[in-house]
């Protein structure tokens, strides 16, 4: 399109089609599915623990005396569910006299203004709800940046402890395969839950997942072995805008790149190792909005507003969500470190 040149007004110029810069918008943990989403009616949430017993019967004579049954002991736990708001406004400064979004002379429109503005709205919210599971998943406490809500750890709570697992990565004489046994075995025999689980994967800092691939060990594993499994060069799909993985030793690792503000969702030279398929070991628990008719009502995703001001001054736009996401099983969780 042929325009008159912004700097220069007895000039013209080619206005060509927008550019536009969006900031990444993905949620590797929340694409794994391992955090089964659970509405709830009220702003905090309860559960029971149960510890099953099982023994061996010992054999004993026949009309003598035995050995009575132990009963499965009980564990209330009760979490708040933390509240995230957010407002934002349009006035007439938004509208008037500005040029609409990716057009040479057209007039901005307040129904595109209000578009732009819920579309980044929703993606913060988004990207809120997928830093706090990996803040969850990292730091096995719940996210509450503002300490509305007051955790100590699940590891406490529920009396267990982390395996923290170090690769020494560096040295090229690490038995890598060796680790992760130990990282599989570990999860197998504390999953306590009944699932038949499907699989294990490794969430890795691009520093962790780049010394994994090109550890002797590994690279020496690979190569004589056909393959369209080449983590060096190819990633998931052929696709470069998309995460790097690779299965090695029945694990899949899977490298996170993420960030939000400068915060990543995986610290530098680590790795995290969680069971796939489990049904309620990873829950996020969704609480309803703060307003009066929603009141005992079963929690949404999220919860958009918008305001019309009585003065036609202004309008208002308030997105809200209340989720706390749970390690149910937090012993199921491992942690490595590249050395």
């Amino acid at each position: 399109m042929i325009t008159r040149r912004f700097s220069n007004n007895f000039e013209v110029q080619d206005f060509t089609q927008e550019l536009a810069m969006i900031p990444n918008i993905r949620t590797p943990l929340s694409d794994l599915g391992i955090f089964r989403s659970e509405p709830i009616a009220t702003t905090s949430v309860t559960f029971e623990q149960t510890f099953g017993t099982l023994g061996l019967i010992n054999d004993v004579y026949r009309g003598g005396n035995v050995l009575a049954n132990t009963d499965e002991t009980r564990k209330l736990h009760t979490y708040a569910v933390p509240y995230h708001k957010v407002v934002d406004y349009i006035t007439q400064a938004d509208v008037q006299g500005k040029r609409m979004y990716g057009s040479a002379d057209a007039a901005e429109i307040e129904a595109a203004v209000l578009e732009r503005k819920m579309t980044r709205l929703k993606r913060s919210a988004l990207m809120t709800q997928e830093y706090a599971k990996f803040y969850t998943l990292t730091q096995g406490k719940i996210w509450s940046p503002s300490g509305t809500v007051a955790h100590s750890s699940f590891y406490t709570d529920f009396g267990v402890s982390r395996l923290d697992v170090d690769f020494e990565l560096d040295a090229g004489t690490t038995d890598v395969l060796a680790k992760i046994e130990s990282i599989v075995a570990h999860i197998q025999d504390n999953a306590l839950s009944g699932d038949v689980y499907s699989g294990v994967v490794g969430l890795c800092s691009p520093e962790f997942f780049t010394a994994l691939i090109s550890h002797p060990k590994v690279v020496s594993a690979y190569q004589y072995y056909s393959s369209t499994q080449e983590p060096l060069r190819n990633r998931l799909g052929g696709n470069t805008t998309l995460y790097r993985e690779f299965m090695y030793g029945g694990v899949l690792f899977r490298e996170i790149r993420d960030t939000v503000n400068g915060s990543r969702f995986i610290p530098a030279n680590e790795a995290y190792f969680v069971p796939m398929g489990t049904s309620d070991t990873f829950v996020t628990y969704i609480a309803p909005s703060a307003k009066m008719s929603f009141a005992n009502t079963m929690g949404e995703e999220m919860y958009l507003f918008v305001y019309n001001d009585p003065k036609d001054e202004k309008k208002e736009i308030e997105l809200e969500f209340s989720h706390v996401h749970l390690l149910r099983r937090p012993q199921v969780v491992v942690k490595a470190v590249r050395y």
